[in-house]
């Protein structure tokens, strides 16, 4: 009997529930240590993996150029170190190096002109235009988002990860063509104006503008061939327009227009116009006396009294700033097409 009731409280007590690891205060404390860290979540989760292999292929081809860039400043500083660059009496870039000079324009072609055609029509023009005509759009600001907060949020990611790829490439170009850029005008000029901001204005520019094209027109593939031509525009505007954003200096001549008589500029210095400058004061175009033979050549300059050059050019100091308000500019345009775009999509979105 007594053994009986030992064993049924002993099985009573046995089958009394044990307060588990878990359920302590300290391991309750313990137990966020082992979670994961912060991951994206809600509408930035949604737009990651909505563009995800866009927003990957844009980082993974950030890392690979930054390499490529990396390792060619390499090679070619040790190929300017074996020839003894730079010489005792002189500057200039020895045998061999039109490889790079080839390189660097490659990649300035790539960087300042490519690049942001490429995202303004293959990230900028499907962001909105892809939801809309699919409907995803409309479901998804049925919850509980609003039309502004999925537009700017969409919008934002894509800008942000277009400025920080645009950004890295374009200071990694600028670390590689730093050592030589001011020795050659157009290592300076041409590969030069890919340094700096002009990428990540470039590359914003055109994003912004398909996604406002998308918006509006709301069909993925034609957005894409609008965008492209809006893209090439962009290009062709800023090739014609950011060498006049800079102020030029004159310089003048009197001693004829001969052998060794041309003015001798700043290295690296661009060269704007050429003109024959008469004894009166005015200025004759370089063609006018271009004939077929030396003797009527001569005969045309004595005719016009030619005395000396004029030549406009501008300085490497001017580079910098020429870069950063054209930068300036294509910002300022980039916001108002950001504005446009949340005004026209919390308006007539649907």
């Amino acid at each position: 009997m007594s053994t009986a009731a030992t064993s049924a409280s002993g099985s009573a007590s046995g089958s009394a529930p044990s307060p588990s690891p878990s359920s302590s205060p300290a391991a309750a404390s313990a137990a966020p240590s082992g979670r994961r860290g912060p991951r994206l979540s809600g509408l930035t989760w949604l737009v990651w993996r909505q563009h995800r292999a866009a927003f990957w292929t844009g980082i993974a081809v950030t890392v690979v150029g930054i390499a490529y860039f990396l390792q060619q400043r390499a090679s070619m500083l040790a190929l300017l170190d074996e020839t003894g660059w730079p010489g005792p009496k002189s500057l200039e870039l020895p045998a061999g190096f039109e490889i790079y000079n080839s390189r660097l324009a490659d990649a300035s072609s790539i960087l300042g002109a490519l690049l942001p055609v490429l995202v303004g029509v293959f990230l900028g023009a499907p962001l909105i235009a892809n939801d809309l005509e699919h409907g995803t759009g409309k479901l998804v600001t049925s919850q509980t988002v609003s039309r502004g907060s999925w537009l700017a949020r969409k919008l934002g990611i894509a800008v942000l990860m277009a400025a920080l790829c645009t950004t890295a490439l374009s200071a990694a170009y600028g670390w590689w063509l730093g050592p030589v850029s001011k020795l050659d005008k157009t290592l300076y000029w041409v590969a030069g104006s890919a340094t700096g901001p002009i990428p990540v204005a470039l590359t914003l520019l055109t994003l912004v503008g398909g996604v406002a094209i998308g918006t509006v027109l709301r069909r993925t593939l034609l957005s894409m061939v609008v965008t492209f031509g809006f893209a090439v525009a962009v290009q062709l505007m800023w090739s014609e327009f950011w060498m006049s954003l800079g102020n030029p200096v004159t310089i003048r001549t009197h001693n004829g227009v001969g052998d060794g008589a041309f003015p001798e500029l700043p290295r690296a210095a661009y060269d704007l116009d050429q003109s024959h400058l008469t004894a009166s004061g005015d200025l004759i175009g370089y063609g006018t006396c271009a004939k077929p033979t030396e003797q009527a050549t001569q005969t045309c300059l004595d005719k016009h009294d030619v005395v000396g050059w004029s030549v406009d050019y501008l300085p490497t100091s001017a580079l910098p700033g020429m870069l950063w308000t054209g930068a300036a500019i294509m910002l300022a345009l980039t916001a108002g097409l950001a504005v446009f775009v949340l005004w026209w999509g919390r308006k007539r979105l649907y």
